[in-house]
């Protein structure tokens, strides 16, 4: 009996130990951990949002909802969450609060966006808040959307467009059996009254003989003395080209003279120009030199033979005796 005792209580002290560790664990997953500062934000639209749903800063969990308030204002229904948040966290003036999911089927929450502003929300104010977009009634008013175009737009298009294929269908037979097959027909019975696969296989025979006279004008030999004669033909080009650069740099060097004998003319012309009186004079004293000159020509003449003579005289006996150049008697005049 005593034994029975002990082990209910010690089953009895360990039920309640489990429950009070149940009752901690749900007191620390309901928010409630401490001090907390209040807030509020509105929103237009609030599913998935109840009372304990979690409020994130930047993904990091500081408070939950505690209350939903409808707020009915200009004939529209709005929603003002009131938000327990640890107390003395920093919320920016220009921070926002998002309602956001990380999954399909993932709980909501509202997280916060941190702002940039130095300022700080105070306790009791307004947090801006902005809804997150339904994406199960985007998508059912985008099949709404599709099936009224399946049934306003596309079916009646197939409908038309079979419609217009069937007729085309019709029309292309139309025209194989009326129009198509008597052309062909009547274009191979023309074929066969002209003669006209005769007339081409002449014409292939007459290409293929074409062709081996070109085979036998082009061999081997005639190649190369075409490449010979091309060379030649580049050598020569290459010459020409040589001469018409030298023809070049002689008319250049032609140029240059030309461009010179014009500067000598042109000083020549100058010079005269500039000394006309001068050469007037020169060509008067020289007229009259002549004219003196052409008077005395006769007895110059004879002085100059005779002075020839003497000279001629004097360099023999100079050759015979050169002591004469020393000392030497007087000559006798021949005249006397």
């Amino acid at each position: 009996m005593k034994r029975d005792n002990i082990n209910y209580v010690v089953v009895g002290t360990f039920v309640l130990l489990i429950s009070i560790s149940f009752f901690v664990f749900l007191y620390q997953i309901m928010g409630s951990s401490g001090p907390t500062d209040e807030y509020f934000v509105t929103y237009n639209n609030v599913s998935g949002i109840k009372y304990g749903t979690p409020v994130a800063f930047e993904g990091y969990q500081v408070g939950q909802v505690e209350r939903l308030e409808p707020i009915r204002t200009a004939g529209k229904t709005s929603y003002r969450l009131a938000l327990s948040i640890e107390k003395g966290w920093p919320v920016p003036v220009d921070s926002v609060a998002n309602i956001v999911a990380s999954g399909l089927l993932a709980a909501v929450t509202i997280d916060i966006a941190e702002g940039d502003s130095n300022l700080l929300i105070e306790p009791g104010a307004e947090i801006p808040g902005k809804e997150a977009a339904n994406i199960f009634a985007a998508v059912n008013e985008v099949a709404a959307d599709l099936r009224e175009l399946s049934q306003t737009g596309i079916k009646p298009l197939l409908d038309n467009l079979n419609k217009q294929v069937d007729v085309i269908s019709q029309h292309f037979t139309d025209v194989t059996k009326n129009t198509l097959k008597p052309m062909l027909e009547n274009i191979s019975a023309q074929i066969e009254k002209s003669n006209m696969v005769n007339k081409v296989d002449v014409l292939i025979n007459n290409l293929n003989q074409t062709s081996q006279d070109l085979q036998k004008v082009f061999n081997s030999q005639n190649q190369e003395n075409l490449s010979t004669f091309l060379n030649n033909m580049s050598d020569a080009s290459t010459g020409m080209n040589d001469l018409v650069a030298n023809i070049d740099v002689t008319r250049q060097s032609m140029d240059v003279l030309l461009s010179n004998i014009d500067n000598v003319i042109g000083d020549v012309n100058y010079m005269l120009e500039d000394n006309d009186g001068r050469m007037k004079a020169s060509l008067i004293d020289l007229q009259k030199t002549l004219s003196v000159i052409s008077t005395h020509i006769d007895s110059i003449t004879n002085h100059l033979e005779g002075s020839s003579r003497n000279m001629h005289e004097f360099t023999r006996q100079i050759k015979e005796n050169p002591s004469l150049l020393i000392r030497s008697a007087a000559q006798p005049d021949k005249a006397e």
